[in-house]
């Protein structure tokens, strides 16, 4: 790794080097030194290529990819509102800007201005099904906004081509899960199952995932498997107090009361406001935890 590195390194600056010696030679070719913005920006120079990229714009203010790669230097650097502003000026140069779309897409995402910025992302995959970074983007994006079903086709279609896609794995357990909800609310316990059993399939150190694939089994009445999700979930987090109290309702309900009254306490030891075991006893615990 450290001679990949070191190889790469040696590229970059002699990419450098070599757009720069070409920009000497003709310091007022726009393109040339775009080129050359591009590779400081490959290097991690930000300030070099955005010192670049506004002499382009001086010297051709209507060039929709200096606009744009101004726009992702300016992103880069969290000069939002100015990445904006260059993002949607090459838009309106060309409108069939794929990296503007990408970029002012996420950007919107991010701040907040998501139905915006779903658009632009939905837009850049109509020109470009294989810009993974949209698809990973307009799925969180969809996620946050409680679209969960198409949260989950978009990092499920990612998921197929890219599956080590950074932040993927979390982002499409989460996905899972709260869809997984949506249909225990609605009253539909085996297909929410299906949903947890996927969420834990991508992150298994969730004490909530079995928490909930629990309340689904308890709503098909099915106590044993209950029981067994509520258990993984305890082990998980000694003090899951709606996991321990449904754990202690299925013991009570098939027959074992002692056992029951033991996680009652805990129950009644861990909340304030259940300061007895037929306190404990008489709560509630159900979806809406996860919900809040």
């Amino acid at each position: 790794p450290g001679d990949a590195k070191e190889r790469y390194n040696v590229w970059a600056k002699e990419k450098i080097r070599y757009h720069h010696d070409r920009v000497k030679q003709d310091p007022y070719n726009a393109q040339l030194r775009v080129l050359l913005a591009n590779a400081y920006y490959s290097d991690g120079r930000n300030f070099e290529a955005a010192e670049e990229l506004e002499q382009a714009l001086k010297l051709d203010a209507d060039y929709p990819e200096a606009h744009c790669n101004l726009g992702i230097v300016r992103h880069a650097q969290s000069m939002v509102t100015e990445a904006e502003g260059h993002y949607r000026q090459a838009l309106q140069m060309d409108s069939t800007l794929v990296d503007a779309m990408a970029g002012l897409g996420t950007l919107l995402c991010a701040n907040g201005r998501r139905a915006a910025g779903i658009k632009f992302l939905e837009r850049t995959l109509i020109h470009d099904g294989r810009r993974d970074d949209a698809r990973f983007n307009l799925g969180v994006a969809y996620h946050k906004v409680g679209d969960y079903r198409k949260a989950t086709d978009h990092l499920e279609r990612l998921h197929e081509r890219q599956p080590g896609y950074p932040g993927l794995g979390h982002g499409l357990a989460q996905s899972y899960f709260a869809r997984g909800l949506t249909l225990l609310q609605a009253e539909l316990p085996a297909e929410a199952l299906d949903y947890f059993r996927k969420s834990g399939t991508l992150r298994q150190d969730a004490a909530n995932v079995h928490y909930a694939e629990g309340l689904a089994h308890l709503r098909l009445d099915d106590l044993v498997a209950a029981e067994k999700a509520f258990v993984a979930a305890v082990r998980l987090d000694k003090d899951h107090v709606p996991a321990l109290h449904n754990l202690a309702h299925v013991l009570d309900a098939t027959g074992r009361p002692q056992d029951a009254e033991r996680y009652y306490s805990r129950v009644a030891r861990l909340t304030p406001h259940l300061d007895t075991i037929d306190a404990a006893r008489e709560a509630t615990f159900d979806v809406k935890v996860l919900l809040e």
